[in-house]
């Protein structure tokens, strides 16, 4: 007979009993549907123990490399390690500990970075988000790293002021240095991840903010000694929304497998001077993926919620695998983002 540990509880499973089957059994309410691996419904993280390839099957690279799994395919009593499985549904498995703002830095006329430092270490990886918790708990924002935590120490989030946005109009115009923040995560499958198969291609896209997670994956990837070719593609409005362009053309000098490509919809006097590519992201991102190998080629696309949809269903045709492709669309209004 296995055991697993669900919310501090350690529960008895059947032999041959799935951990879905177990848990719901005991009186647990478990998300799932299908219950044959097919809608993911019942995804759940190993916080300790080995759930087993058979629970991962089908699910992309990032999920992986934070232990999710299946509960209806996992089968404890059939796991190789001799860990014993404790198990969290996604939505507990949320860290919460209070922050610092060590810096504040206005990176265009409505972005500002908040770079923030937790008083408990919180290991997120560069391109997933983290949560800035206000007003006791009842206003929650998220917003992506743009930086290497671990190498900093510190979080670094880019934040657009949004009208009427509670969380984007404080970190504008009320956030101190020195004050001190509630902050819940990280969350989010938008992240790097080595491959023992050689350092495959990377096109990374996206508009405003998405910037940020788009930024910290090709750092974090560098930092780990990606050799394969990274091509990035900013798209914005106006020449004034951009921003870290001397970061990111650094970045291109010092490494001979990153490009970077700003793209302008609306160029005015200076797009000469910028150097900028004038049109459609949408666009750019065609003639990219038009040069580069499909089959192992990972797409990352991040911003407005349109465009990253159009982005993914042009990656999908052109022939590079849904599990290859990863997203994280920015949905403002009452959602996280504002």
């Amino acid at each position: 007979m296995a055991s697993l540990t669900f919310g501090n509880v350690d529960y008895a499973l059947e032999k041959g009993e799935s951990v879905l089957d177990g848990l719901t059994r005991h009186g647990q309410t478990i998300p799932h549907s299908c219950e044959v691996g097919s809608c993911q419904s019942c995804l759940m993280q190993a916080k300790a123990g080995d759930p087993g390839s058979m629970a991962q099957a089908g699910l992309n690279e990032a999920l992986k490399a934070q232990n999710f799994f299946l509960a209806c395919r996992c089968f404890p009593d059939e796991a190789l390690s001799d860990e014993a499985l404790s198990v969290a549904l996604p939505s507990m498995a949320d860290t919460t500990v209070e922050a610092e703002i060590v810096a504040i830095e206005m990176l265009c006329h409505d972005i500002v970075a908040l770079r923030l430092r937790p008083v408990e270490q919180i290991f997120c990886r560069p391109g997933q988000f983290i949560s800035i918790v206000r007003d006791g708990g009842s206003l929650i924002r998220s917003y992506s790293v743009a930086n290497l935590p671990e190498r900093d120490g510190y979080l670094e989030l880019h934040i657009r002021k949004i009208t009427d946005g509670r969380v984007s109009s404080w970190a504008h115009d009320d956030a101190r240095i020195g004050e001190k923040v509630t902050v819940r995560g990280p969350a989010g499958n938008c992240f790097y991840i080595p491959s023992d198969e050689g350092s495959y291609p990377i096109l990374l896209a996206g508009t405003g903010t998405g910037l940020a997670p788009l930024e910290g994956i090709v750092l974090d990837a560098l930092a780990q000694g990606h050799t394969g070719p990274i091509h990035l593609l900013h798209g914005a409005l106006r020449e004034d929304d951009f921003y870290h362009i001397d970061l990111l053309r650094a970045l291109v000098v010092r490494h001979e497998n990153v490009s970077y490509t700003p793209c302008v919809l609306h160029p005015g006097t200076d797009h000469d001077i910028l150097d900028l590519q004038v049109g459609p992201l949408d666009e750019f991102v065609d003639s990219a993926l038009g040069k580069l190998e499909k089959a192992s080629l990972r797409t990352y696309f991040c911003g407005a919620p349109e465009m990253v949809n159009l982005l993914k269903r042009k990656a999908f045709m052109a022939g590079v695998a849904s599990r290859n492709n990863f997203s994280d669309p920015f949905v403002i209004a009452a959602d996280r983002r504002s």
